[in-house]
C-alpha cells in the first residue's frame, strides 16, 4: 500500500514548482511510495500496465530532474529510484557475484566524502552510485567451496 502522505507531499512539491500533476506522474509516485524493494524502469513499468511504458521513462527521468524522486545507477542493473523523503538517506552496495543491492544509512560514507572533499576538492554524491563489492554470503559460499 503506498505512503499516502509521501505521495501527497511530492504532489505538492511538484504544484510548489508549477508542474503539473498528471495521471501517470501521480501513478508512478503512489508505485515509489509502496515500493518495499529497489524498482527499476522497467518494475515501474511493469506495475502501471495503465500507463505507457514510454510514458513511465519519461515521467521518472522528469521527477528525478524535478527532485521529487532520488535515482542512484546500479551496474548491470541500470537505474533504481526512490521517492525522496519517505526513506531516510541512504547508500547502496551491490554485490559483483549475486547483484544484491544492501543499503546503508549515508552518513557512513561521510568520513570518505569529507577526506575526498578536502584533499582533492571533489565533491562525492554518495547516494547516486552502487558501491561494488561481494556480499557476506557470496563470500562464505566462495570460503566454504575453496575448502
Amino acid at each position: 500500500m503506498a505512503d499516502e502522505r509521501a505521495v501527497e507531499s511530492a504532489v505538492a512539491q511538484l504544484r510548489a514548482a508549477g508542474e503539473r500533476v498528471t495521471p501517470a506522474r501521480r501513478a508512478v509516485l503512489e508505485v515509489l511510495a509502496a515500493a518495499e524493494a529497489h524498482l527499476d524502469a522497467e518494475r515501474v513499468a511493469g506495475q502501471l500496465e495503465q500507463v505507457h511504458r514510454a510514458t513511465v521513462y519519461r515521467t521518472l527521468q522528469s521527477l528525478a530532474e524535478l527532485g521529487v524522486i532520488s535515482h542512484t545507477h546500479v551496474p548491470d542493473g541500470g537505474t533504481i529510484y526512490h521517492l525522496r523523503g519517505r526513506e531516510h538517506a541512504h547508500a547502496h552496495l551491490q554485490c559483483a557475484r549475486c547483484q544484491a543491492v544492501v543499503d546503508i544509512p549515508v552518513q557512513w560514507l561521510d568520513p570518505l566524502r569529507a577526506r575526498v572533499e578536502r584533499e582533492t576538492g571533489f565533491l562525492l554524491a554518495p547516494d547516486h552510485a552502487a558501491l561494488l563489492g561481494v556480499c557476506a554470503d557470496c563470500r562464505a559460499r566462495e570460503a566454504s567451496m575453496a575448502q
